[in-house]
């Protein structure tokens, strides 16, 4: 249960487990957090809600112009050889985003909810073709990563991507009802398919979006195609997330790119 303190919503904090303090320790040794303001959207429980807590004093991050050339097509892409985009690498209690070795690394550690990393950009995009290599380094089989597309500020309306735990995949479209409680349909699975590499390995998923159209890809396989009208632009974001008594689930993401057909921007 979410609990009301000073006019800010926060999450009630799970006991530690010894496989989430592994993971912890695991991600600290990637890279030394910082401790400047922490600003995450966590979804408990089929409710949006935005998190501000104040962790000290900032420690500066050099920024360095990346290296990494991106492709002619693409409106946006990174590989993460540094935060020269501005990513948001803010983090709480049992939430962690750090970068580090080529990886956007995100992780969640509280039972029964959603780390949400949007692009930095603040792209808003209708029709595109979007590529993410990634590989679930931790989770149990409730939980899940993936991306959400054409979503609104929120992401109480959108089309969700889920890569599950179980090594199976659904994509879900997110909408709420009259009395703002979160409605998910399953347009597809969830369900298993050979083309997805198991926990630990690296997959590509991606997600073509064309008029009413949306084509998943899983390692350059065709596994869906989806015809819906009811959400024709949005944002682009990443995701965590946890299914309730999970010990906790940790994602590397290596590559992020959006292509746009010729002659279209992002707005």
């Amino acid at each position: 249960m979410s609990i009301l303190v000073g006019g800010n919503v926060q999450a009630p904090r799970p006991k530690r487990s010894p496989k989430v303090i592994v993971i912890i320790c695991l991600v600290a040794l990637l890279l030394a957090l910082g401790s400047g303001g922490i600003f995450f959207l966590l979804k408990s429980r089929g409710h949006s809600l935005s998190i501000l807590a104040s962790a000290g004093t900032p420690t500066p991050t050099p920024t360095r112009i990346s290296t990494v050339t991106p492709p002619a097509q693409a409106a946006f892409f990174d590989t993460f050889v540094n935060n020269h985009l501005g990513w948001d690498l803010s983090n709480g209690a049992g939430y962690i985003r750090a970068l580090a070795n080529g990886m956007l690394l995100l992780t969640d550690t509280n039972p029964g909810t959603t780390l949400v990393e949007s692009l930095p950009n603040n792209g808003i995009y209708n029709d595109f073709k979007l590529t993410v290599d990634f590989s679930i380094v931790e989770a149990d089989k409730n939980d899940s990563a993936g991306i959400y597309v054409r979503g609104d500020n929120n992401l109480d309306h959108d089309y969700r991507i889920d890569i599950n735990g179980d090594n199976t995949f659904d994509v879900a479209k997110e909408q709420l009802d009259a009395h703002n409680n979160l409605l998910v349909t399953m347009l597809d699975g969830p369900r298993s398919n050979s083309a997805l590499k198991p926990l630990g390995q690296q997959n590509a998923l991606t997600v073509i979006m064309n008029g009413t159209r949306l084509v998943l890809l899983i390692n350059g396989t065709e596994v869906s195609s989806i015809t819906d009208s009811d959400y024709s632009t949005g944002q682009i974001a990443l995701f965590t997330r946890t299914g309730e008594g999970s010990n906790g689930i940790t994602v590397a993401i290596s590559r992020v790119e959006v292509d746009l057909p010729p002659g279209k921007h992002p707005g």
